[in-house]
């Protein structure tokens, strides 16, 4: 005899589900290990803005360039807004700090590669600092600490 039964799915399954998935996402990832620890971390550095010191993080970054356009030119100075894992997530950042009214905002990688967003990018401290500051006040996306910031690639 063949009993055939179905199994219903509620909230309670999706939700052990998604709890699942996010405690294997969160012991899976590289920055668990001493390679992927050190290789996001970025470099401290200080720069002199007047009389202020300004905290400056100090990464080798490419621009990335949009589909069907050029990479982006960026400066010496970068005021990054969010920084992802996923490609997709750095890019829907970068298209709402366009509508926010940055249009000059594009993303950077790094080597591992680590995507950054950045909101505007500059040649001196003084503007890239009133760009963070005035970043910090605006808000246009929710950002948690450490961003924003400034990174500044030994490159430049």
């Amino acid at each position: 005899m063949c009993l055939m039964t179905s199994c219903k799915t509620s909230e309670a399954n999706y939700r052990a589900a998604y709890e699942k998935a996010v405690a294997a996402r969160d012991t899976d990832s590289d920055d668990a290990t001493v390679y992927g620890g050190a290789s996001r971390q970025l470099r401290q550095s200080y720069m002199i803005n007047g009389n202020d010191t300004v905290a400056v993080s100090v990464k080798m970054v490419t621009p990335v360039a949009e589909e069907g356009k050029a990479a982006p030119a960026i400066k010496k100075l970068m005021v990054v807004a969010g920084q992802f894992k996923q490609k997709f997530n750095a890019a829907s950042l970068c298209r709402r700090l366009a509508e926010a009214g940055y249009h000059d905002a594009c993303v950077v990688q790094t080597s591992e590669p680590y995507y950054y967003v950045v909101c505007a990018s500059f040649d001196s401290l003084p503007e890239a600092d009133a760009a963070l500051n005035d970043l910090k006040k605006k808000a246009p996306v929710p950002m948690k600490a450490p961003i924003p910031f400034i990174l500044r690639d030994p490159r430049n």
